[in-house]
Order: structure tokens, then C-alpha cells, then sequence
């Protein structure tokens, strides 16, 4: 049942229907218990005395959205023209029947029909406008675009950063001469350079990627993340969610990532790294041939960076679902790969144009962005900067994540706390490319370092087929840590759009309709965490000022040591604690 309906079965002992999640925390409330962890089917509830002492630290935030995702939930809602649709779990769950639309209509499909719609004759065609259309009854037939909108959008696609010097492809309309000219790339690295000095983050476009190619990556993510049946997503988990398949809510902490023991992040993930990998082509033939024994002797060899990818097949989803989400994010993961090694040879070249004149550091920062490029299998050589390989056998590490967000109890507004859908964190690879769109579940907000550490919005413009796309690129902490804190990894997080209202504790039930009536949309989002290849060393130029004292050491050894450090940072906050529990 939905957590904004409050739902009691009759008192009598023959009738089997079981009451909301949220009428059981109601109920406990009134006898001073609270709600501690839930699984699929069942809630735990302890003496709010206990809580507070005992488990408040453990359980910071126990409401019903933060502890409990409804994975076999069955949605209906209805279109213009009476149309009655289903989404979710479309079977009876203790029957084990299937729930088919047509038994649900209510107009058969021959009344089914939009009863304002306008007539032909209604319309006047006005071609000085540009072909616009205005409706006599004075309903407009196009949706005009808020002003301020359209003025902030035209001011981010001109503050964003041409990438075509580093990303465009010869079937483009530039001639090489123009992709080859030295002075466009100066500018292009120099512009990035500015950009990203200060807060790690910068708007980009020019990067060869169709709009159609970005909607229907965002439409897949959509469709898998929201529309389809919990059973679909949980088809695709595995065994290590952290690098591939389907994450549900609130099993990851991005807080963690900082030494910080933030709330878990409410927002559901699935992931896909290389599709061109000789280990997972490898692995896929042999469970074709079902020899599960020798997959997993493979995988056992394989780095803990490099994993198979996990889809779903036609057995728990219709078939054109199936292609049309593969194919969509595998299309769009090799692009986005491909653009990703253009930028990272922008941010390098612009890192040794700003301090060509540093002689003291200037060869140890060469050292640092050489392993970049080679481990993105590129060259520093002029000559040989516009071989960029969009598709190629690769163990880089690079990984796409797929992240849907919905309305939920942290929309609620509770006094001046903004609880977040994924808590404060920096990243840890080399660099995120980010898309996402207009859904307004969500917000992305950085902190400024010119404004005193504000949490300020990242916005991106609409994803239009006659403009060009825009992107969200922002520092990782490998790329921090390699250009010596010159390109810094600004801490950022995801908020909710705040439902204003929800009132005191024993009130709750009188405002439960707010979630429901307040339009919220699903955000769904594009991240490229970009990788390196395992055994690829680096250069630290953080340990010594120098290339003969420098550590050197593996992208997979340092990944593992900045997690462990973040873990070791959070252990001792949780030590702390309990001293002063003691």
C-alpha cells in the first residue's frame, strides 16, 4: 500500500486485508513506540525511550520513506481520454494471477475520447508567427515557455564551455582543418581551465552527443528506474551493487564517501561499466553454455573495478522494453565515454598551459597528466591529440549510473533541516559527466568557495532537438589529488523540492495528503563516473615536491586507500560517540 494512505481493515477475525504501513506507525505512536526497520512484508517498532538512547545515532531518520521502499506496489492513474493505465507490480501478489488493463477500463474503447478537446474550426494558423498556433476559445495549443526561463537557459548555454576542439568527430559539419586548429583547443583548455579552478564544476557543450541520443537515454532510465515492475529492477542485482546492476533506495551512503555518517541515500541506482571487455565477452559465452563453475573462476581474476553487466531480459520484462532500454544506454555509455576522454585532455591541457612557467612543479604535473592520458589511451604529443578511440576492447574503469528520484517523506519541510536525498560528497574518480532532466523531485546543489561554502543550485537548460546539449562536468578527487589540489572536488548533494507544511508529531495524518496533491515529478539522472585502468600508475604529486620522491602507485591501490580512509575517518567519529556515551 502507498505510504500517504492511511488504511485499517474491519475488526473481524475472517477478513484477510491487512492495514498501510502508515496506520501501524499511527497506531504505535499512540502507545509510544516508534518505527526502527522494515523488511518487504514487516516493520520493527521499539519504545521510543529505547530509541532515543539507544538508537537515534544508529537510526537518525526513521520515517516510513527513509525505512521502507514499496517494491511491489501497483500504480493507476488515467489519461485524457479515459484511458485507464497500470504500472508496477501488474499481477496479484498472493494469487499469482496476472492483472491485465483491459480488465480495468471503464469506457470501452470506442467512447474513449477527450470530451474539450478543440475542433479544427477552433484553430487559427497565424505563418508570421512562425507558424504558432492560437486557439479561439482561448486555450493556447502550444505551451508557452516562462521568460525567465528561457533567459537563464540562454545564459547557461552561453557560459557553457565549446567542446568541439577536444569532442567533435569528422561526421560533424567542422572540416579538420577547424578541429585541428591549435588556438581553438588553447581556448577551449584555457576556458575549462577558469572554470574549474575555483568550485571543480563547469557547464560544457559542443561535445558531438544528439539531443535524441540524451532523451532517449533519460526515457530509458525513466522507464526501468520508475514505470517498470520492482521485479524487473530486482532481476538486475548482483552481488557488488557499488559497480553494477540495480541499487534499490536506501542501501547506499555517498556520505560515507567524506567520513560522514549522513542518511542513506533515498534514490534508486542502476550501473554499467564497459561493454567492450574480452574478460565479460568471455563470461557471457560461458553462461550461454551454462558452465557457472568456469564464470566464476573468471571473475574471481578479474579486478574488482572490472564486473559483467547485468540487463534485463525478456523473462521478467516485455521484449521491446528489453532493446529499447539496453540499446538506449549502451549508446549513450560509448558516447559519453568518448566525450569524457576529450575533456580530460582539455583539463590537462589546460592545467600545464596555466603553470608552463612553474618550473619547480611543472615536471611532476607532466608525470601526473601523462598516466591520465595514457590510461585513456591518448597522447600529449600534438601530433597525436585527435585520436580519440570511441569504440575499442578497454578495462578502463569508467562506470555509467542510472539514478531516479522521487517524492517522498524528505520533501516535507521539518523546521530549518533540509534532509537530503543523497547526502554531502565528494567524488572519487577522475571526473563525473552529468545529465539529467527537468523533473523536479530533485535539486543538485555545490558548494561555492567564492561565497563562503554556500550550497548553491546546479541547473541544467532543457534538452531541445534543434540546441545543442548541455552538461554538468565537476571535478573527482583522483584528478584532485593528481593536478595537486589545482583542480579542486567540491562537495555537493542532491535535496528535495520542499513540500512546505506536515505540522507536529500526533498531526501527521491531517497533512498526509499533502504529498499526494503537491505535483512532483521523478528526476532522472546521467552520471559517468570516469575511470582509469586498474593497474595504471600514478604519480602523487602530494607526496613530494619532486618526480624521484613522488609515490607512485596503482589507480585500483589508491581507490582502494581513499575509501578505506573515509572509512577510518568514520570509525573514529563513531569511537568518539561512544566515549562520550561512556
Amino acid at each position: 500500500m502507498p505510504h500517504n494512505i492511511i488504511y485499517i481493515q474491519p475488526r473481524n477475525d475472517f477478513i484477510r486485508h491487512g492495514s498501510s504501513l502508515t496506520a501501524f506507525v499511527e497506531l504505535a505512536e499512540l502507545h509510544n513506540y516508534v518505527l526502527v526497520e522494515t523488511t518487504m512484508f514487516n516493520a520493527f517498532f521499539v519504545d521510543e525511550i529505547l530509541y532515543q538512547t539507544y538508537l537515534k545515532e544508529e537510526v537518525p531518520d526513521n520515517t516510513i520513506e527513509s525505512l521502507h521502499e514499496i517494491t511491489m506496489g501497483t500504480h493507476l492513474y488515467q489519461l485524457y481520454d479515459g484511458t485507464i493505465k497500470l504500472s508496477g507490480c501488474k499481477k496479484m501478489l498472493w494469487h499469482r494471477l496476472p492483472i491485465d488493463e483491459e480488465d480495468v477500463q471503464v469506457l470501452p474503447p470506442e467512447k474513449r475520447d477527450f470530451p474539450f478537446a478543440p475542433t479544427s474550426s477552433d484553430f487559427t494558423h497565424t505563418v508570421s508567427n512562425g507558424g504558432t498556433v492560437s486557439s479561439s476559445s482561448g486555450v493556447a495549443a502550444v505551451t508557452s515557455i516562462d521568460p525567465k526561463v528561457e533567459e537563464l537557459e540562454k545564459k547557461m548555454r552561453e557560459l557553457a564551455v565549446d567542446m568541439r576542439p577536444y569532442c567533435s568527430t569528422q561526421s560533424q559539419n567542422e572540416t579538420k582543418g577547424e578541429i585541428d586548429n591549435q588556438e581553438l583547443k588553447n581556448k577551449c583548455a584555457a576556458e575549462l581551465y577558469e572554470q574549474l579552478q575555483t568550485n571543480g564544476f563547469a557547464y560544457i557543450k559542443g561535445t558531438g552527443i544528439a539531443p535524441y541520443l540524451c532523451k532517449d537515454a533519460l526515457q530509458a532510465t525513466n522507464l526501468f528506474l520508475n514505470d517498470a515492475d520492482e521485479s524487473v529492477r530486482r532481476s538486475c542485482l548482483t552481488k557488488d551493487r557499488a559497480r553494477r546492476g540495480y541499487s534499490p533506495m536506501c542501501t547506499e551512503n555517498f556520505a560515507s564517501l567524506i567520513g560522514d555518517d549522513g542518511p542513506n541515500d533515498l534514490v534508486r541506482k542502476f550501473r554499467v561499466g564497459p561493454v567492450i571487455n574480452k574478460d565479460q565477452k568471455k563470461i557471457e559465452a560461458e553462461k550461454e553454455k551454462g558452465l557457472d563453475e568456469e564464470v566464476t573462476e573468471i571473475e574471481k581474476k578479474l579486478s574488482c573495478l572490472l564486473r559483467p553487466n547485468v540487463w534485463p531480459t525478456k523473462d521478467v520484462w516485455d521484449e521491446d522494453s528489453v532493446a529499447y532500454f539496453r540499446t538506449s544506454i549502451e549508446a549513450f555509455y560509448k558516447e559519453s565515454c568518448r566525450v569524457s576522454r576529450g575533456v580530460v585532455h582539455a583539463m590537462c591541457d589546460g592545467l600545464l598551459q596555466a603553470n608552463n612557467e612553474n618550473t619547480d612543479n611543472i615536471d611532476l604535473l607532466r608525470s601526473s597528466i601523462d598516466a591520465l592520458l595514457k590510461s585513456l589511451m591518448m597522447s600529449n604529443n600534438n601530433e597525436e591529440t585527435d585520436q580519440i578511440i570511441s569504440s575499442r576492447d578497454t578495462s578502463d574503469t569508467s562506470i555509467l549510473t542510472l539514478l531516479g528520484y522521487q517524492k517522498g517523506s524528505r520533501h516535507r519541510q521539518h523546521g530549518k533541516q533540509i534532509r537530503p536525498l543523497v547526502a554531502p560528497h565528494t567524488d572519487v574518480g577522475v571526473v563525473t559527466l552529468l545529465l539529467f532532466d527537468q523533473g523536479d523531485s530533485a535539486k543538485l546543489q555545490r558548494i561555492d568557495r567564492e561565497a563562503e561554502n554556500q550550497w548553491i543550485d546546479v541547473a541544467l537548460p532543457r534538452i531541445q532537438n534543434e540546441c545543442d546539449p548541455v552538461f554538468v562536468i565537476n571535478i573527482g578527487d583522483c584528478l584532485s589529488e593528481l593536478s595537486h589540489g589545482m583542480l579542486p572536488s567540491t562537495i555537493h548533494r542532491v535535496i528535495p523540492k520542499i513540500i512546505h507544511g506536515g505540522g507536529k508529531k500526533g498531526k501527521k495524518k491531517k497533512n498526509m495528503t499533502d504529498l499526494t496533491t503537491t505535483a512532483i515529478t521523478p528526476r532522472n539522472c546521467l552520471a559517468l563516473f570516469v575511470g582509469l585502468e586498474p593497474t595504471q600508475m600514478l604519480t602523487l604529486p602530494s607526496s613530494s615536491p619532486t618526480i624521484e620522491g613522488a609515490e607512485r602507485i596503482t589507480y585500483e591501490e589508491w581507490r582502494k586507500r581513499r575509501i578505506a580512509q573515509a572509512a577510518k575517518v568514520l570509525r573514529e567519529k563513531s569511537n568518539e560517540k561512544e566515549e562520550i556515551k561512556a
